[in-house]
């Protein structure tokens, strides 16, 4: 009696990411983009300034973000109290984030040999 493996789809894998309280996710489409979006992941935790997420994004997701005292600087008027705020993050292609990377940096190397 010969069985049949059914094979799984993994694909499309969402990494998400967050700064400072804002969250985002970079998608991988196949194996070869993997790597690419754990890289885009961590630098953009940290840099996310660098790129618009939201002019690359594909589509949004909904989330929750709770604002506590400790935050109270981000969101004025909470005096202590626990509010909850609802927020849109960003789904951005790992192949969107690659090629606005080399857009980047022609744009930069335009810019330095006219100079």
């Amino acid at each position: 009696m010969k069985t049949t493996k059914r094979i799984r789809k993994f694909f499309p894998l969402d990494f998400y990411g967050e700064d400072r309280g804002w969250r985002f996710v970079i998608r991988a489409y196949n194996a070869a983009e993997v790597f690419d979006a754990l890289m885009w992941r961590s630098y953009l935790s940290v840099r996310r300034q660098d790129f618009n997420l939201l002019h690359l994004a594909i589509e949004t997701f909904q989330y929750v973000n709770d604002y506590s005292e400790g935050r109270i600087a981000e969101v004025a008027g909470s005096h202590g109290t626990l509010m909850r705020v609802k927020m849109l993050g960003p789904v951005v292609e790992v192949s969107a984030l690659n090629q606005a990377y080399l857009d980047k940096k022609l744009l930069e190397e335009n810019l330095s040999s006219v100079a």
